[in-house]
């Protein structure tokens, strides 16, 4: 296959592998052996968050019989992301925590250089009004990451008071969505959240991969909101 990758629109690129991939029933994992390839380039792949090697672009694209023709290119300009300052939005069930802590660490030097300025309750001090600085931080947040599990989908308060506006400002004002997939849960089944992408294929939770593979879907977080925010600076 004769390609010019230098153009190709690599989210979209990796929509299309993961429809192929819901297809056929493979995994990462599975497609990964069959290629005979590090899982992580499968990964990559996947979620468009890395530029591969023409080579294995193509190897990729081969095994999922994608025509150069079907390739999706990118448009002359990108869209950038809206204009609402560095806050970033992190919800999250207080029993995931530990997933939490993780992924700020990914973020921190982002948050260094002063290109983010993520908000967590945790944040939150003794005497705070606690609902108002949360519909604080939801009004002014341009992008809002959600750590998905069980336990978040149960969250009445998340739900009912931290999702409905930020749903509303993602289709009014083009608030960016980052869902993150924790642990086996309905998220493919629930209609307002399915829409979004989200970082990793729902059925490979953060919770079933080894630690490295962990690290990849932390790095990829981060790497979408960096890119993101640089374009709109």
């Amino acid at each position: 296959m004769k390609v010019d990758w230098s153009n190709v629109d690599y989210a979209a690129f990796g929509k299309m592998v993961r429809a192929r991939m819901e297809e056929r029933s493979l995994s990462s994992a599975a497609v990964a052996e069959q290629l005979g390839v590090p899982r992580a380039l499968v990964f990559y792949a996947v979620t468009g968050r890395r530029r591969l090697s023409p080579p294995r672009m193509e190897q990729i694209a081969q095994f999922f019989e994608i025509d150069a023709s079907e390739l999706p290119r990118l448009e002359a300009t990108a869209p950038a992301a809206t204009s609402r300052g560095k806050k970033i939005f992190v919800s999250y069930s207080h029993k995931d925590h530990e997933y939490l802590e993780r992924l700020m660490v990914h973020l921190k030097p982002l948050e260094k250089q002063g290109l983010i300025d993520p908000w967590v309750d945790t944040r939150l001090m003794a005497g705070d009004k606690w609902k108002k600085e949360i519909e604080k931080a939801l009004k002014s947040a341009k992008a809002a990451i959600l750590l998905i599990s069980a336990d978040f989908l149960a969250s009445d308060f998340i739900i009912d008071n931290e999702l409905p506006p930020l749903l509303q400002t993602a289709e009014q004002e083009g608030t960016l969505i980052i869902p993150v997939i924790l642990k086996p849960c309905r998220f493919t089944r629930e209609k307002n959240l399915r829409e979004f992408q989200a970082i990793n294929p729902p059925d490979e939770p953060v919770s079933l991969l080894d630690e490295n593979e962990r690290e990849l879907v932390y790095d990829s977080v981060a790497q979408r909101i960096e890119d993101a925010f640089e374009r709109s600076r």
